[in-house]
């Protein structure tokens, strides 16, 4: 894990606030825990060990820094804020914003979801309601052949009630005709015999 104390360091020396610090690092890819590092160890080392600055000759004069390092005007009633507090803010607000862009990231994702299972749930419905229809048509497709088929029916029950009577009434002189018949019949076979 590489923590940027140094680029911390480089920026404080240009004078730059910890804010606009945090927003280079995160430009550069840092992540929140690298860049809080990277400031608490810049603090350290600048209240262990300041950063001397190199003269001509070849030695060190007194050690540089900005103006502004380690306090800032709070803006309100002219008070002074210690660098570390200035640090903290800017990475608990730096926090923040990841978190806010992260959450904003999963909510996105959640409303895309609820969208496509919206799109998915509407098109069910219109296949069920579908399906409903034809089950529907389907019903009275078969209740009016049942119904056809029930008319047809009772005309063939009516059909065979009426063949019944006429039958009940022929039968009884058709089977006198047939034994009529087959008398004569009975009879002419006896006159064949006896010519």
């Amino acid at each position: 894990m590489n923590i940027p104390t140094d680029l911390v360091l480089a920026m404080r020396m240009q004078g730059l606030p910890n804010s606009q610090i945090i927003q280079a690092l995160q430009r550069d890819s840092y992540t929140s825990q690298q860049i809080a590092d990277a400031m608490a160890q810049a603090d350290i080392k600048y209240n262990v060990e300041p950063v001397p600055s190199g003269n001509s000759d070849g030695g060190y004069d007194e050690p540089q820094y900005p103006q502004n390092y380690g306090q800032q005007s709070s803006g309100e009633g002219g008070g002074e804020m210690p660098i570390a507090m200035e640090s903290l803010q800017a990475l608990v607000e730096a926090v923040i914003e990841e978190k806010w862009q992260d959450l904003i990231k999963n909510v996105s994702r959640i409303v895309d979801w609820k969208e496509k299972t919206d799109m998915r749930l509407a098109a069910i419905e219109q296949q069920i309601a579908n399906l409903k229809d034809s089950f529907d048509k389907l019903h009275s497709s078969i209740l009016e052949k049942i119904g056809d088929y029930d008319k047809t029916m009772v005309s063939v029950g009516t059909d065979l009630r009426a063949m019944e009577k006429v039958f009940s009434k022929i039968l009884p002189g058709f089977m006198e005709n047939v034994s009529e018949l087959s008398r004569v019949t009975e009879d002419l076979k006896g006159l064949k015999k006896t010519k």
